[in-house]
């Protein structure tokens, strides 16, 4: 098969993994594949010489919209392939208008839920442009609800991939477990690390040996910095930056948390479950609670309640050497994510629509 993937950038975050892990593991299987970023910032996910690459560069033009649809139309046009998979909203909308009066097939893959992130004039247009896909991809039920009965017909579930080998070769040698609390994801309000940090605030006596890492870079780092430093703790909690090795840190931690307000389907838990690490995350929309069962393999507490986050960490330091059973359960539920797996729910998928 052929096919065309599209997306803002590579620069970073879970659906820019996601799309790089299935465009490759489709190469890998013989396809015809090819990425088209819509945006030149530096790249922070390799891409496969067997993929064909394609970076506009109209960021910083006048009229960036319509300079990107009109590439995106122009390769559409000339590469033609049997499935475009675009992802993210503001790409899936310029691939849906660029397809507008062709017959591509389309797949847009959503990853928030679009009424948090659109006003209601995007969202009603995105309703509208969304009947011209042909399916659009979520990774949970919950998120299905999210979407106008008109399309709930289009939509088909698919949880994103776990790519183990890629997250192995971060880690070359086991690391010793240390007495470190790890979070990350951009450090912007929807990842909600004021939580955390208050949370930490709270039990850091109780705990003296134990520091929080949080990797990750955004426009709130400054404003975090200023909490830490508030409560005392500019030694025991550190804003780390980006690494290029999250799963070594993952696997080199204790306890993972997860504070957001919302997610997609958060990647970072996922690896985080296969790393052994105690998980803990709020329970948000969407994807924690498809992956967390309460005291089996992990814990849930309610978004933004510092208490109950507090208490969770307290008890899973304190407890530590008893709670293997939890890490082992972890790194069995998401075997079923395994790259080759969900890669193969998405080969049956396209199979379908264009009917190989």
């Amino acid at each position: 098969m052929k096919i065309n993937f599209f997306i803002s950038s590579l620069s970073g975050g879970g659906a820019e993994r996601v799309l790089v892990t299935i465009a490759q593991k489709f190469a890998e299987q013989g396809d015809d594949v090819s990425v088209v970023s819509l945006e030149k910032r530096p790249q922070f996910y390799k891409v496969d010489s067997k993929v064909f690459l394609q970076r506009f560069n109209n960021a910083n033009k006048s009229l960036v919209f319509l300079r990107d649809l009109l590439c995106v139309r122009k390769f559409i046009k000339q590469r033609k392939a049997d499935v475009c998979i675009t992802f993210l909203s503001r790409c899936n909308l310029i691939v849906l208008f660029a397809s507008l009066f062709t017959k591509n097939k389309i797949i847009v893959c959503d990853r928030n839920n679009p009424k948090r992130e659109h006003s209601t004039f995007i969202f009603r247009l995105t309703g509208w442009l969304y009947r011209r896909a042909n399916v659009i991809n979520v990774q949970t039920e919950q998120a299905k609800s999210f979407y106008p009965k008109k399309l709930q017909k289009k939509i088909t579930v698919i949880e994103n991939p776990l790519d183990v080998e890629h997250l192995q070769r971060q880690v070359l040698e086991t690391p010793k477990r240390d007495k470190i609390v790890l979070s990350m994801g951009r450090l912007e309000n929807q990842k909600d690390f004021e939580t955390l940090i208050i949370a930490f605030a709270k039990i850091a006596k109780d705990v003296p040996d134990w520091i929080v890492n949080i990797f990750g870079l955004g426009e709130n780092r400054q404003r975090l910095q200023e909490l830490i430093d508030s409560k005392g703790l500019h030694n025991r909690v550190i804003l780390k930056g980006r690494t290029e090795t999250p799963f070594y840190e993952m696997c080199r931690s204790s306890v993972f948390v997860l504070s957001s307000f919302y997610e997609g389907f958060p990647n970072v838990l996922c690896e985080a479950m296969h790393a052994g690490c105690l998980c803990i995350s709020s329970d948000c929309d969407c994807g924690p609670r498809d992956l967390l069962k309460q005291g089996k393999n992990g814990w849930l507490f309610p978004v933004q309640n510092v208490d109950a986050l507090a208490e969770l960490l307290k008890n899973s330091i304190e407890k530590m050497d008893q709670l293997d059973y939890v890490r082992t359960a972890a790194q069995e539920t998401v075997k079923r994510l395994y790259a080759e797996s969900i890669t193969q729910k998405w080969k049956i998928m396209i199979q379908n629509m264009v009917g190989v």
